[in-house]
């Protein structure tokens, strides 16, 4: 196969996305179509955007962002990093309850976490705290801000460091009754897909099945326990992009309008493919 044919995807570095993946990392799957790398969220939607990859799992705030100013990025269907109820690795930590908090640290790594906090915050609590951006590795016990939001495994590790911890999904859920999506495969319009999407999809079906073994395995590379790593998996994320979590999706970018924090007129565009 002749460089040309080989796609470029690029997948986020945490946890949650080895069993999209691990068929590929494991050598289960070995295909000469696809050209994996992995990175933190933000930083694919950037090189997505440069056309330095042609797939990327960027969180989906890119996704609207990115076609506001013209991009044509399409959807991969039926794959995607969401919740239905409790996140576990999308933590707001407080030293104060939700209702007093008046400054937060963000960790930047998801630009969609970030949106859902601003959404929670002012359609539930009808609160307008500032923001100062932060590093994943501080400490939210320690802060100087009154609250933190962390990301991934980041937030995992940090577990009931404060006195006060809320979970995003959970929260979404409580609001609007829907599922969360977190991040979708989406790549950009002049891009042939090819079988691509079929691999991508082949990969998530055996990955799901392997969650135990990436478990036993990935969890102390990322400092869990086996028993946390795959209760997360199993349990805390889901995978599937069905009607509900497309409503999702679909009520997430109607707020997100409403609260100032996309352009308006966006809408959901799938990728054309043909799925085996």
């Amino acid at each position: 196969m002749d460089q040309k044919s080989c796609l470029r995807v690029g997948a986020v570095s945490f946890l949650n996305t080895k069993p999209l993946i691990y068929p590929f990392l494991n050598g289960q799957l070995q295909t000469e179509e696809i050209s994996l790398s992995v990175k933190v969220p933000s930083r694919l939607a950037t090189q997505l955007s440069d056309g330095e990859l042609d797939i990327g799992l960027i969180p989906i705030i890119e996704y609207f962002r990115a076609n506001a100013k013209g991009a044509g990025y399409r959807i991969l269907p039926n794959m995607a990093i969401g919740s239905h109820g409790s996140v576990l690795s999308i933590q707001l930590f407080s030293r104060v309850p939700i209702q007093e908090i008046q400054q937060i640290a963000l960790d930047t790594s998801s630009r969609s976490s970030v949106t859902l906090l601003k959404i929670i915050l002012a359609e539930k609590y009808q609160l307008y705290p500032t923001f100062i951006n932060c590093d994943p590795s501080i400490d939210p016990a320690s802060a100087k801000t009154d609250a933190v939001l962390l990301i991934g495994d980041a937030a995992l590790k940090n577990l009931g460091a404060t006195k006060y911890c809320t979970d995003l999904g959970t929260e979404w859920h409580e609001l609007t009754g829907l599922p969360f999506v977190y991040a979708c495969w989406v790549t950009r319009g002049e891009v042939k897909l090819g079988n691509v999407p079929n691999l991508l999809l082949e990969a998530k079906t055996l990955g799901i099945e392997q969650i135990p073994e990436i478990a036993r395995i990935e969890g102390p590379k990322h400092g869990f326990t086996e028993d946390l790593c795959r209760r997360y998996l199993q349990h805390h994320i889901h995978y599937d992009l069905d009607e509900s979590s497309i409503e999702g999706l679909k009520y997430f970018y109607k707020l997100a309008e409403k609260n100032n924090l996309v352009e308006p007129g966006q809408t959901l565009s799938f990728a054309n493919t043909q799925l085996i």
